[in-house]
């Protein structure tokens, strides 16, 4: 949910839904090219030619809605940051490259970071603002210094300890470069992918002002709070985005042009981009919104003018994959498929907060297995998924497989469905398990064969999950656990709401302050957990440290938060991979969350004749790459 948030929330690593990851199931149609596409004749001989329109079909019901690059938590999506955000304004260091979520050096705005002990340099490349202006380490120090006056309130991705509060000091010693200096023995490649990769440089002379004028936010901490009040308004007014006189300045590859009422973004190339181009792209394309995974498919299969060119296909039409084989047989005349996997962790979080005697009952470890048990997600791959899916194995992603995942954790899903394990974890814990109605606690206490501190006697086992419309997988899946756990008298009741309306409940409005407290939500499911953008390092810290503002249910765990610092402050590569290990082996028995499939962010269909390059399961966005061929 990127950093959900899709992130990640950052749902994305942020609530972009990454808050988390990006935006539902089929969510992040986010198609991205490794570098440039080819510029000679395509794979089947044709010739590549320049121009043309894209039409892109958005996740169903989802659309961007907040286009400031330094995002509240509550807009911190995948959508938002891939869709649009990345589009206009280039971080400073992107990522995504040959299908693998590392490092692209060649479209990323500085060259990677020299470390000296605690001091980092990062070095600027000429790249230029549609206005005129040099992309400047003054616009580093903007981004820096909004960062220290309002990152803990503001920022979607903040985690106390981490960017601002390890930087001791961070200066211009040039127009095009910058020096901080940390303050503790951080990993380099943490720092790198973790940190810094938050960074996106802001235009000085076009974004520093408020609504008295201009300002100085870039050379006074002081001045950021109230330029970030003025810019955070003029952002959530949607209607004005076009034509605004701050939106408008970009250093990326695209401009904004059109923004209709129903969410339609028409984008044309920037004619200034001082990035790397292929000699042949598209000039203009289109994010179109759906209500529904139906709606899409039907304009999808309309083909022809009244077609998209590249839209995705439902896992409910999806045609079941063949052994070994990634796709099946494409339903879709003169279109390609391909399936596209995030760099994430899908979900669903439980609220810990001091509400009820129900999260007492989440606070014990032994139900949250019992509820992992009945989280049939071998099942959910071959039916509500089609065949497509990763089974979610703990707290790092598997797929695709990297250095960072444990040997044990490659080993698989360490809860299989297990109903009669459920039931026998509930009866040895002090309840009175009634299959097909309502189990009780009938042993109340903390004692090892009672219900747990805080579980009353004849608490019931009543839960309510609140999940986001518009992907029928999610929903197929939903009512499978709810017959599941109906089985060992757990009663769930199931809530709808549009993934906005889903974050917005958990995140946007209850996140924080003794309001959480009352905040009625107990388990929310936005249909992508989490997205590892933009902190693309699955080190825990942002999603399930304990004061982390993404750690949206509010998990705590002490020795979790020693092994989550550990895998931090560990330079040495083999020491980091021992401490990375150690943490998730740790937590992937804790379950501070239900882990869910990791479900296709698309099953991509694409035009016969439309050229979109690799796809990244960084959901990362450059249809600058994208070329038709005749």
């Amino acid at each position: 949910m990127r950093r959900a948030f899709q992130r990640r929330i950052r749902l994305g690593g942020r609530l972009r839904a990454r808050v988390l990851a990006v935006s539902g199931g089929m969510v992040a149609l986010a198609l991205v090219a490794s570098g440039c596409a080819a510029a000679g004749a395509g794979a089947s001989g044709q010739t590549p030619v320049s121009g043309g329109l894209v039409t892109w079909a958005l996740p169903a019901n989802v659309v961007p809605t907040y286009i400031f690059p330094f995002t509240p938590g509550q807009y911190f999506s995948q959508v938002n940051t891939a869709n649009l955000q990345y589009l206009l304004y280039r971080p400073l260091y992107l990522y995504g490259s040959r299908g693998l979520p590392y490092l692209n050096e060649s479209l990323s705005l500085a060259y990677p970071p020299v470390y000296h002990g605690q001091v980092v340099t990062i070095k600027l490349k000429p790249y230029q603002w549609s206005d005129g202006e040099q992309v400047n380490a003054g616009d580093v120090l903007f981004w820096m210094h909004m960062m220290q006056a309002d990152a803990a309130t503001e920022w979607g991705g903040y985690v106390a300890g981490g960017i601002p509060d390890n930087v001791a000091s961070v200066r211009e010693i040039s127009r095009t470069e910058v020096q901080m200096v940390i303050k503790g023995p951080y990993s380099q490649t943490w720092f790198t992918e973790n940190e810094l990769s938050q960074i996106t440089p802001m235009p000085t002379l076009a974004w520093d002002r408020t609504a008295a004028g201009a300002s100085n936010c870039t050379g006074d901490v002081t001045d950021c709070t109230a330029v970030f009040n003025y810019l955070d308004s003029q952002s959530r007014d949607k209607a004005t985005w076009v034509g605004s006189r701050f939106w408008r300045v970009v250093d990326g590859p695209w401009r904004l042009t059109s923004r209709t009422a129903q969410g339609v973004l028409t984008f044309r190339i920037n004619s200034h981009y001082s990035g790397p181009l292929p000699a042949h792209h598209i000039g203009e394309f289109q994010e179109v919104p759906f209500t529904s995974e139906e709606a899409e498919y039907n304009v999808l299969q309309a083909g022809g003018s009244q077609g998209l060119d590249v839209g995705y296909l439902p896992t409910v039409d999806a045609p079941v994959p063949p052994p070994g084989a990634a796709v099946g047989q494409n339903p879709v005349t003169g279109y390609q498929l391909q399936a596209l996997y995030e760099w994430g962790l899908n979900y669903m979080p439980y609220n810990f907060a001091p509400q009820d005697t129900q999260q007492a009952v989440f606070h014990q470890l032994y139900f949250r297995q019992a509820l992992q048990l009945l989280m049939n997600q071998a099942a959910i791959v071959e039916g509500p998924l089609h065949g497509y899916g990763k089974i979610s194995v703990g707290p790092v992603g598997d797929f695709p497989v990297t250095s960072y995942l444990s040997p044990k954790g490659q080993q698989g899903d360490p809860f299989p469905y297990n109903p009669i394990e459920a039931r026998s974890l509930l009866t040895e814990h002090g309840w009175r398990v009634n299959s097909g109605g309502t189990s009780s606690c009938v042993e109340p206490g903390a004692g090892p064969s009672q219900c747990g501190k805080g579980v009353h006697a004849n608490t019931q086992l009543t839960i309510n999950v609140l999940y986001a419309t518009g992907n029928a997988w999610v929903q197929s899946s939903l009512l499978e656990l709810k017959s599941n756990a109906a089985q060992v008298g757990i009663n769930i009741t199931l809530t709808t709401a549009t993934f906005d309306g889903v974050l917005g409940e958990v995140f946007g409005g209850c996140g924080g302050s003794a309001a959480f407290k009352s905040c009625p939500w107990q388990i929310a499911d936005w249909g992508e957990g989490w997205s590892y953008v933009p902190d693309y390092l699955p080190t825990g810290d942002e999603l399930f440290g304990s004061k982390s503002v993404s750690n949206i249910g509010r998990y705590h765990d002490r020795t979790n938060d020693v092994l989550i610092a550990r895998t931090l402050s560990t330079s040495n590569l083999k020491a980091f991979l021992k401490a990375m290990w150690a943490w998730q082996n740790y937590l992937a028995q804790q379950l501070p969350v239900v882990m869910q499939p990791l479900a296709p962010a698309a099953l991509v269909e694409s035009k016969g004749d439309l050229r979109i390059g690799t796809l990244s399961p960084t959901l990362t966005i450059t249809p600058e790459d994208w070329y038709y061929v005749r």
